[in-house]
């Protein structure tokens, strides 16, 4: 997949693109990403997918943002559907500006056909929509409906509802995989070790944090994925600390990873973080966690990819 900066440069002829911002890249973003390709692939085009590198939020309202994939994660993903082009929009206070006109006049001139989402708004305010693709000239529109799961519209917005509510265990029929984090493996207190559970902190950088707990999961390391037990908080017990950490506790594994990436694909939320009266009992809820995470990860199949 060719990546290329879409600022003035002209997308190639006979070019099919489904366009969005597409964070987490889940069902509905897959079904405008394979019309665009089934579309293709009929009438012997170029396949490309159009984004964003940040969330236009973030630029309007000064947020720090967080994803559910981050840019270099959400690139990775539409490399695996087979794209031939993907242009990258780089959202900025001014491109916010643009009116709707100006913006497909600027980075939409020369495609064939744009495929987008029934609610796809662009320009200034998202003052642009469906109708105005429609009334176009030049440009063949095609717009795919929405779709739902279990009464509710397949969506990041739901998905992030989600996360932060630490219902993991919904997630993956609507994102298509379970909700996962990656980053490097930093140092920390070094507290579990001393307990006889050695944890990976690993930096969770632009990442969506899941709501705060105790959860069975999988964490990948060199292409390997273990079962493990992970936590997302601040360590009351041991070392409570200000900033939350996410962190993993990998079955059967005993080697020093510093520095390397790892990613923690969260299965299931067991319980809330807890402050206990000693190590001790932390200790003994710590062992109680591991039957449960083990019973859930055994009993089960589960497909990583």
């Amino acid at each position: 997949m060719e990546i290329i900066k879409l600022n003035g440069v002209k997308i190639k002829p006979n070019t099919v693109a489904a366009i969005g911002f597409f964070d987490g890249v889940h069902k509905a973003h897959r079904s405008l990403i394979d019309a665009a390709k089934t579309i293709a692939k009929k009438q012997d085009m170029h396949t490309a997918v159009i984004t964003f590198d940040v969330h236009p939020k973030s630029v309007l309202f000064d947020l720090d943002y967080h994803y559910i994939t981050p840019l270099k994660k959400k690139l990775d993903i539409i490399e695996t559907y087979g794209i031939d082009t993907l242009y990258l929009i780089e959202f900025d206070a001014d491109k916010a500006k643009l009116t709707p006109d100006t913006f497909i006049n600027y980075y939409l001139n020369g495609l064939h056909t744009l495929v987008c989402g029934f609610d796809f708004k662009f320009g200034t305010r998202g003052s642009g929509n469906v109708q105005t693709l429609y009334r176009h000239p030049t440009i063949k529109s095609v717009v795919v409906d929405e779709l739902t799961h279990e009464g509710y519209k397949i969506g990041s917005t739901h998905i992030r509802d989600l996360i932060m509510s630490g219902q993991m265990h919904h997630i993956k029929p609507i994102l298509g995989r379970y909700y996962s984090i990656e980053g490097n493996v930093q140092h920390g207190a070094s507290k579990g070790r001393g307990i006889g559970y050695p944890t990976a902190n690993i930096d969770t950088g632009d990442y969506l944090i899941p709501k705060k707990g105790v959860y069975a999961s999988f964490t990948r390391y060199k292409d390997k994925w273990y079962p493990s037990m992970s936590t997302v908080g601040h360590n009351p017990t041991m070392n409570c600390q200000s900033d939350i950490s996410v962190e993993s506790y990998l079955f059967d594994f005993n080697e020093t990873i510093y520095g390397e990436n790892i990613e923690i694909a969260f299965i299931k939320r067991l319980r809330d973080e807890q402050k206990f009266d000693s190590v001790e009992a932390l200790v003994e809820q710590i062992k109680t966690d591991e039957k449960e995470t083990l019973t859930l990860l055994n009993n089960q199949e589960f497909d990583l990819h």
